[in-house]
């Protein structure tokens, strides 16, 4: 190589490295969108795991609230971002498998404007009821519905949300009825729980954890076939006498029109993230289980859930307000 070969070259061999920095991703905070005020299900099991996602990555991971709709508005914000993998959504069976089952003429569609990044979780979901209603178990409570049809209430994180579909699941199996009460997420409908307006909810334990725990809410059943290892004393569905069980589930989904790469970059993340023995006891702690999945996984449980629940909602002949 000659001396002016050597000189064009010296400037390239400093190339790669910059390079790398340019390209690098992430290069900047990512957004986890979450469609549900905080407080709620989604919300407590997300934030723990976008601390440990941020340390993994080297950049912040901010949870961003934006309630409403169940999930929609957030959603439909989701198709206006840029698709790079720095604007992320945390969703649940409520936004993820149920949403077009209720709204079917939707500005947005979970399968065309979306793909899977990573399941993180699957968890039971508990049946609960406020500390003054009368009845200790799930067999008396049902007991004390059929006694008194119309008499209680049950709250929820809005018409169509998880929650809601999962007690109409419920009610149908058990045979009882009560007066639907929508909230605008978890949170709130915990707030009149808490305050006797309703008297029972469904969710994720993790939203009634400080509540149950100081005596002002009454775990009666969790919806798995067996008992979670971390709510021993709370009985099954199953073993009050209803057959019946749901799993729900928490997943990140991004733009369709994200770049492989980048897609997989976050997979590996999650992954990661959700491999490590406190983050599994955390997770326990909520009353949730740590189930990782890749995002294929995701899509194909997604478009199932659709099916399935899109099934439910005109059998019930539910109707979003």
């Amino acid at each position: 190589m000659n001396r002016r070969s050597l000189l064009l070259a010296a400037p390239a061999l400093a190339l790669p490295a910059t390079t790398r920095a340019q390209g690098a991703f992430p290069d900047r905070p990512i957004r986890v969108i979450i469609g549900y005020p905080a407080g709620g299900g989604t919300d407590v099991v997300g934030r723990p795991i976008m601390t440990r996602l941020s340390e993994h990555l080297g950049v912040p991971v901010v949870v961003e609230n934006r309630a409403g709709a169940n999930g929609n508005i957030a959603m439909e914000h989701m198709t206006r971002v840029e698709p790079d993998g720095h604007t992320l959504f945390m969703g649940d069976a409520g936004n993820l498998g149920i949403t077009h089952a209720l709204y079917p003429s939707l500005p947005f569609d979970t399968q065309r404007d979306f793909v899977g990044v990573a399941q993180l979780t699957a968890g039971p979901v508990v049946l609960v009821i406020g500390g003054g209603v009368p009845a200790q178990n799930l067999a008396e409570w049902t007991a004390l519905l059929k006694s008194r049809p119309e008499a209680f209430n049950f709250g929820s994180a809005g018409v169509g949300s998880g929650p809601h579909l999962f007690y109409e699941s419920w009610r149908r199996a058990a045979g009882v009825s009560m007066t639907h009460v929508p909230y605008r997420g978890t949170g709130p409908a915990l707030v009149g729980l808490l305050a006797g307006d309703v008297h029972m909810m469904i969710g994720n334990y993790g939203v009634f954890r400080g509540a149950h725990e100081a005596g002002r809410v009454k775990v009666l059943a969790i919806s798995t076939p067996t008992r979670h290892p971390n709510l021993p004393d709370i009985p099954t569905v199953r073993e009050a006498g209803t057959d019946w069980g749901v799993i729900g589930f928490n997943g990140i989904i991004a733009p369709r029109r994200i770049a492989p790469e980048r897609r997989q970059r976050l997979e590996d993340g999650f992954r990661h993230v959700m491999s490590q023995p406190e983050m599994r006891e955390q997770m326990h702690g909520f009353g949730s289980l740590v189930d990782f999945a890749p995002g294929a996984e995701l899509d194909r449980r997604m478009a199932a859930e659709r099916e399935s629940w899109t099934r439910l909602v005109r059998e019930a002949n539910i109707q979003p307000e």
